[in-house]
């Protein structure tokens, strides 16, 4: 038997960019886990990014969304190997091992092997991945666009930089 979860000690200040309009106050503090969180908020950016894939997508292309998201990987980077669309996408590699078994299974992706390295499978869409891909895209291409669009060329730049200084720690810390 486990034993019961206990709480965390409550800190007296905010942390760093808890929520919009606080100032920011000692880095070293531990943040909450509460909804106002920095990383709570980027989680639920990234779930409303994904909703229109799952009301409008999935079913009519029977896909998860790790099956798209190897999709779009191997539009931008074919005869990549499952390693590589792990790094890319930042999911855990059995997370892709099974989007790639079931587009495997629905014949939109094929794999040779790695002429410089015979145990390595690289993968790459089929024609029905490229069609699946090209139908798709376009729709993912106008939410993007839809969502940053609301900020300005200076903070597209700032968000992006900043982003990748987030992910380049993430991948630091999951090592």
């Amino acid at each position: 038997m486990t034993e019961p979860l206990q709480p965390l000690p409550a800190t007296t200040t905010r942390p760093v960019g808890l929520a919009p309009g606080h100032g920011q106050t000692d880095a070293t503090q531990l943040p909450t886990l509460a909804p106002d969180t920095v990383v709570f908020r980027l989680v639920k950016l990234a779930n409303l990014m994904t909703r229109p894939f799952f009301g409008q997508f999935a079913k009519r292309h029977a896909l998860t969304i790790n099956e798209w998201r190897s999709i779009v990987v191997l539009a931008a980077r074919p005869d990549s190997a499952a390693q590589d669309i792990s790094a890319t996408a930042g999911l855990h590699p059995m997370n892709i091992s099974r989007a790639l078994i079931g587009l495997r299974k629905a014949g939109m992706v094929a794999e040779t092997r790695d002429p410089e390295n015979h145990r390595r499978m690289l993968l790459r869409l089929t024609p029905l991945g490229e069609d699946t891909f090209r139908k798709i895209a376009p729709h993912a291409e106008r939410q993007a666009h839809l969502l940053l669009g609301t900020l300005s060329p200076e903070e597209l730049t700032v968000l992006g930089r900043t982003i990748d200084k987030l992910i380049a720690r993430a991948e630091e810390i999951a090592e």
